[in-house]
């Protein structure tokens, strides 16, 4: 099994292991095995969205490689002074049309809705296990193509232990509301809304905008304008995925005239069920963290480091990003596709 092993140096927690490499990963001439008639090739599906014909219009399935796996316990362990312990967890795949080649932006928003009530379901689903201290979904598109790449899709882990950047934004929403009695997200909202200089777009339920410190070029966040920490929580009721799947369509479709490639996580509050250290331990998280849903790009040339240490060159300003973005009506790009 792959394990867990945490860098003393960064508090950074790493999966390392051996991931068995399916043999149609990377074939460009195979038959992929997310589009319908080859659902033989995956695990059985463990949710399932089907329309009035009963055919599947979105499926949940295991990953045939996962990082992390649903047996065992965590086993936390010592070697010295360094710290190791069961990749315990869950990693899922989410189909999120039968169509390969369409993406999400360009499906219609109905079919959003029914992958945002897969991605509240799976959440939901494996914060009952108290082992898991926290559950991501993202998905990283890229460019069309015949293998399972080019087939719309999301992942889900469920993992033992925080991921590096969701543990830096809790510790950060805690201390600014330990000084102000406010939540940092609700506080930078109301900025944006006042300024207006990174605003890409609004309605009365959620906003978009150019983050001040983007690290990436034209990244984008999508926040809802009532403070809400659980994405799983706030996505409840059908007329809130119903509200929040025309404004993702349009956000991404901005995001797809600067790039067909990009990076989006939903960052939510953690299993506040898990086993904790002290009774204290997130207990102001529902007051301090607000969940959002970032989306970042993949220029070419203008997503880099500066050397290996962590420092982000981004040549696009928030600003001038929110402006190009905002130019870009979503009635001038593609119809939508079932």
């Amino acid at each position: 099994m792959d394990e867990l092993r945490l860098d003393p140096f960064t508090r950074r927690w790493v999966v390392t292991g051996k991931r068995p490499v399916m043999p149609d990963a990377h074939n460009e001439g195979g038959a992929c095995p997310f589009c319908p008639g080859n659902e033989r090739q995956t695990p059985p599906a463990i949710r399932e969205s089907r329309d009035a014909s009963g055919a599947w219009t979105a499926r949940v399935f295991h990953d045939r490689a996962p990082l992390f796996h649903v047996e065992g316990e965590a086993n936390r362990r010592a070697e010295g002074m360094f710290d190791r312990m069961n990749s315990i967890g869950a990693h899922e795949i989410v189909v999120e049309t039968p169509r390969h080649g369409a993406t999400l932006a360009q499906l219609r928003e109905e079919q959003i809705s029914h992958v945002l009530e897969l991605f509240r379901d799976r959440i939901i689903d494996l914060k009952q296990d108290r082992r898991l201290r926290y559950v991501s979904i993202f998905k990283n598109q890229f460019a069309p193509g015949s293998s399972y790449r080019g087939h719309a899709h999301s992942q889900v882990l469920g993992s033992p232990v925080l991921p590096q950047l969701l543990e830096v934004e809790l510790r950060w929403s805690r201390e600014h509301f330990q000084k102000h009695d406010r939540c940092i997200y609700c506080d930078a909202l109301q900025q944006e809304l006042s300024q207006e200089e990174r605003l890409v777009d609004q309605n009365s339920e959620f906003v978009a905008f150019c983050p001040f410190g983007s690290p990436w070029s034209y990244e984008l966040w999508i926040v809802p304008v009532h403070h809400a920490s659980s994405f799983e929580n706030d996505m409840g009721a059908p007329e809130r995925r119903k509200a929040l799947a025309p404004f993702l369509k349009t956000c991404l479709r901005r995001v797809e005239m600067i790039s067909p490639c990009f990076h989006l996580v939903i960052h939510t509050e953690p299993n506040l069920q898990a086993w904790k250290p002290d009774e204290n331990w997130w207990k102001s998280v529902p007051d301090d963290y607000h969940w959002h849903i970032e989306i970042q790009p993949d220029v070419e040339g203008r997503r880099s480091f500066l050397g290996t240490e962590g420092f982000h060159f981004n040549p696009i300003p928030a600003e001038q990003a929110a402006l190009i973005l905002r130019a870009l009506e979503p009635d001038d790009l593609a119809p939508s596709q079932s």
